[in-house]
């Protein structure tokens, strides 16, 4: 695989088929959209901040103030529906297994949500 997949790989200990999968998956459709330049400058922007962000989550100042190269890139991303729910999936599988510190976007998200409880089929806020 190429340098977005490794950057994802050296961010988390996780190693099962299913992250990986979504791992594959994610750099597959972001090299239909992106140059390898681009991918090579988020791949460099995850090993720096050892985090992976959902881009939908962040506000525009949150964009606007990203590194040289990657507004443009967040961009393209939010742009593509399919790409932009890839990057929302690998997050919430890396936080399906405990890899909270690498998934702020998602932790806030959950954070600012109610607590539901399920009861007999039926979801119930607590």
């Amino acid at each position: 695989m190429g340098a977005l997949y490794d950057a994802l790989v050296n961010l988390s200990s996780v190693r099962d088929a299913e992250i990986l999968d979504g791992y594959r998956r994610y750099e597959s459709l972001l090299e239909t959209i992106l140059t390898p330049e681009q991918i090579e400058t988020y791949a460099d922007y995850i090993n720096q901040v050892d985090v992976i962000r959902i881009f939908e989550e962040m506000s525009p100042d949150e964009l606007a103030n990203l590194p040289v190269g990657m507004p443009e890139i967040a961009a393209a991303i939010l742009a593509d529906t399919n790409i932009s729910m890839e990057n929302r999936r690998v997050v919430a599988l890396l936080d399906q297994r405990g890899e909270d510190e690498i998934t702020p976007d998602f932790n806030q998200h959950h954070e600012n949500r109610p607590h539901e409880s399920t009861v007999r089929g039926d979801a119930v806020t607590l």
